[in-house]
């Protein structure tokens, strides 16, 4: 990792249950997930669930993409999601 900051952002989006679900999901999933799809699949309400997409996004972790007027989310492929799937699985396994 590059710094310390890195380890912090991944221990702070871990370190809450449904970031690490939505992270975990969206990892997994082969499409882009809406609020509605996301909140369903892990039973939270839309608005805790957007409150935390807008988390996830704003450290890199997934990438929101907006389609009419829904925002759809995906997860992204860099150096910092890469370690914080690692360390979800090996909290998993």
């Amino acid at each position: 990792m590059k710094n310390n900051k890195d380890y912090t952002k991944i221990i702070k989006a871990i370190a809450n249950e449904n970031r690490k679900d939505i992270i975990y999901l969206l990892y997994n999933s082969k499409e882009r997930m809406c609020v509605n799809e996301i909140s369903s699949a892990i039973g939270i309400s839309q608005s805790l669930t957007s409150h935390q997409l807008k988390h996830l996004e704003s450290i890199n972790l997934i990438e929101g993409e907006r389609v009419g007027q829904t925002i759809c989310y995906h997860y992204c492929k860099n150096d910092i999601s890469k370690r914080t799937i690692k360390v979800i699985n090996a909290l998993i396994n």
